[in-house]
This record gives C-alpha cells, structure tokens and sequence, in this order.
C-alpha cells in the first residue's frame, strides 16, 4: 500500500475549494424542494426511521435527515457535497495510483495520478453532482462505489482478506442504500482485473461476498415496493428497439458533454426515438468506440479500461430499465473518470515534462474557471431555469420550471408567459395548466 501523502491532499482540497467555493451560497433547486425541503421524513431522526422500510435509498436520506436536524441550512447541504467531492478526488488519486502501478511504463507515469485527480477534482461536467444538492445521489454512491474498488484492488495486492471479504461488499451495501445503479460493481471488479492483467476466473473466487451481496441486492429490489413501481413505470417507457436508439443518442450526447463543457445543461431536451435507424450516427460513433477498445488492448489498456468502464456504467443497465429522463450530466460522475487516466497518461507519454505541467495547469485553470462560471447559474431557480431555457427552447418542462420560479418570486406576468409556452410546446402538460389555474386565483 502506498504511504500516506499530505500534498495531494492538500492540491485536491485547494483545487475544489477555489472551484466550488461560490457553490455555497446557492439556493435549493428543482427536486430539492421534493426531496428534502418539502419533504418531511427527512425532517427527523423518527421520521426517517419510521420510513426506512417502505422507502428508497436509505442512506441517502440519512444524510439528508443529518443536514436538515444540524439546522446549518442550505450551506450546510452544500459543505457536506463539497466533502462528499473531495473524498472522491482522494479516491480517484489512489485508485490512478493503483492503475498506474500495473503499467509497464509506471516509471514515466508518476505525475499521472495527481493530474488526474485534479482534473477530476474541478471539471465543469460535476458540477450537477456537487453545486445540485439532489446530485449528491450521484457523489454519494460514487464515494462507496470507489472505495469498494480501492479495497478489493488493496485486498489483492496485498491479500488483505479483511478488505477483500468484509470491507468491499460492505461498502458494496451502502452505494446500493444510495443508488440501485450500484449493482453494477461485481462487473466493474472484472472490467478492473481483466484490465489491469489479471485472471478473470482466479478473480472471481475472491468477488464472491460482492456477488452475494448483488444476489441479495436484487431479491430485496424484486420484493420491495417501492423499487418494483419504479422498475415497472422505467419498463413501460418505451419498447427495446426505441430506448437502444434512445440510449445510444444519449451516450453520444454525454460524451460531447464531457468533451466540450461549454452548454452544460440541467434539463436537455433529448428525443425520444422509437426506431434504431432514428439513432444511426450515433450507433457509428459508438462501434467506432468498440473498434478503439479492440485495437488498443494490449498496447493501451488504459484507452480499453477507459472504454469498457464508460460503457459498463451507461449503456447496459438503461437498456433494460429505461431513464425517465433520457440522460443526466451526474451519470458522467462515475462513468467517466477513466478517461481522464487515459487522457492524462497519453499526455504524459507524447509530452516532456516541462510541457506536461503547462498543459494540466492550463486545462486546471480553464476547467475551474468553467465551473465557477456554471455555479452561478445555481444561485437561485430563476438564474437555472432561465440558462435552461435557452439550452432547450422546445421543451415543455422547462419553461414551466421557469414559470415555477416566476410565482415564487411573485414576477407573475412573466410566470403566466412561461406557462403559456409549455402549454403551447404541449397541451397534455398538467402541471403546466395547474400553475395556470393557481396563478388565475391569485388577487
């Protein structure tokens, strides 16, 4: 294992503070106000235990129900992401460290790690999983989802059976009592191996208590309720040949997203294909991705590593459970930060060091400036639903949002403009003709 280093610590802590720290004065947005603000088995420890059987994400709650009894308030919420963000950074650090350590060029590869972790630390593409309180979904599964991985990777190496048989699958438990798109990780624990040169099938004597824990995850979902009715509204929501094409439109999309952070958007107004040849270039751009991982296998694993995780984490398990919302920034969270180790290390092998440095440091400071930038669009809901309107003018939700923000703010003729949008976008929307109604009764 590698010994404790204080500096990356320190650069990590240094980089996210100076991204995120005009993150903190921003309001609650959107599903805030459904999750927590208006929420009330979140508003105490009774409450929130009451409910723990017959609700979903328990451990996500918790720290929702631990934010709101504290009574710091909103910024209370935004500190506990920020930290929730840089323990994730730490993670990234080590597990590039991890990754690195099993390339035979580990010796030109030493500033990877770091790099890497900063570039993770203040990319505009997080900015929906950490300045959104709701994205702490995200961040939050992500920080057991890593650390799962960083103890089996430390349990093999160091044949650690109390990392590797208590420690992994433990913290195997509490991603999934955050996000159910956890169940993932017995697959990532194979795409890691099979990587990074291991045997798949000695590996998998050793991810037997996380392919346990996936047995378990998986009958109390099939038994529960709640995530039965979510499961069942997902499968009505398209047929398979739509939401492929769907979904490989939607990948496409992220990756541009994640590629040119330039119109990072809350609520993209994504379509909804019904027939695959709907989706044809970006099923193009996707086998030429596969292609990529093919050819670059033996001498690159660290493009293949890349490519596999991203896929792993956005493709197959939305084709059987479709997305309400076809696609969502924070998934980009966890799915992506491979790339940044391939990236960074294709850097580090083309460039001298000197010019390396002056790369990261200018990609660090325009990526930082991009995420301030994005933060002040969280400032309050007019500010985010306004940016979003103008990102997607067609989309009905959006511009009720707007609207929404509009009435609370009491600026009335401009929320009744918004709602008469929506409505023309799509006649059908309730919500829409609700606000108006509400709107209509006021003196």
């Amino acid at each position: 294992m590698h010994e404790p280093d204080i500096k990356p610590v320190l650069w990590l802590t240094l980089a996210v503070c100076l991204a995120y720290a005009n993150a903190l004065t921003g309001d609650f947005q959107f599903d805030d106000y459904n999750v927590i603000v208006n929420e009330t088995r979140v508003h105490s420890w009774f409450n929130w235990f009451t409910h723990l059987t017959n609700g979903i994400r328990p451990l996500l709650k918790f720290t929702y129900t631990l934010n709101w009894t504290l009574g710091a308030g909103v910024i209370g919420f935004h500190l506990t992401n920020l930290v929730i963000h840089l323990i994730n950074c730490f993670l990234v650090y080590r597990l590039t460290q991890e990754f690195v350590s099993q390339q035979w060029q580990q010796a030109k590869l030493q500033s990877v790690p770091l790099f890497t972790a900063l570039l993770f630390a203040v990319h505009p593409i997080h900015t929906e999983a950490v300045t959104y309180i709701c994205g702490r979904s995200a961040s939050l599964m992500a920080l057991f989802y890593l650390a799962a991985l960083l103890c089996y990777v430390s349990g093999r190496t160091q044949q650690n059976k109390m990392l590797l048989y208590i420690a992994t699958p433990l913290l195997f438990v509490l991603a999934l009592s955050v996000k159910e798109t956890a169940v993932t990780l017995p697959l990532a624990l194979l795409v890691w191996e099979v990587c990074c040169g291991g045997r798949w099938k000695i590996s998998l004597k050793q991810m037997w208590p996380s392919w346990g824990v996936l047995l378990a995850a998986v009958i109390v979902f099939l038994f529960s309720d709640s995530y039965v009715s979510q499961m069942q509204r997902s499968v009505s929501f398209n047929d398979m040949q739509g939401n492929t094409a769907t979904q490989l439109a939607a990948f496409a999309w992220l990756m541009r997203q994640w590629a040119l952070p330039l119109w990072l958007n809350i609520d993209p107004d994504l379509p909804l294909l019904k027939h695959f040849p709907d989706a044809l270039w970006p099923f193009v751009f996707f086998i030429a991705l596969c292609v990529s991982l093919l050819l670059c296998w033996r001498k690159r694993p660290w493009i293949s590593f890349a490519l596999v995780w991203l896929i792993l984490h956005l493709i197959p398990l939305y084709l059987l459970l479709p997305r309400i919302d076809i696609a969502n920034e924070r998934q980009l969270y966890l799915a992506a930060w491979p790339l940044l180790i391939a990236f960074v290390i294709e850097l580090t092998l083309w460039l001298d060091r000197r010019i390396l440095s002056m790369v990261v440091a200018a990609l660090v400071l325009a990526f930082t400036s991009l995420t301030v930038l994005r933060n002040q669009t969280y400032a309050n809901e007019i500010a985010l639903w306004q940016d979003t309107v103008q990102k997607s003018p067609h989309k009905a939700r959006v511009h009720n949002n707007l609207g929404c923000a509009y009435l609370l703010a009491h600026r009335n003729e401009e929320a009744r403009r918004e709602f008469n949008i929506a409505l023309q976008l799509d006649p059908q929307l309730t919500k829409a003709i609700n606000n108006l109604h509400q709107l209509d009764r006021i003196p």
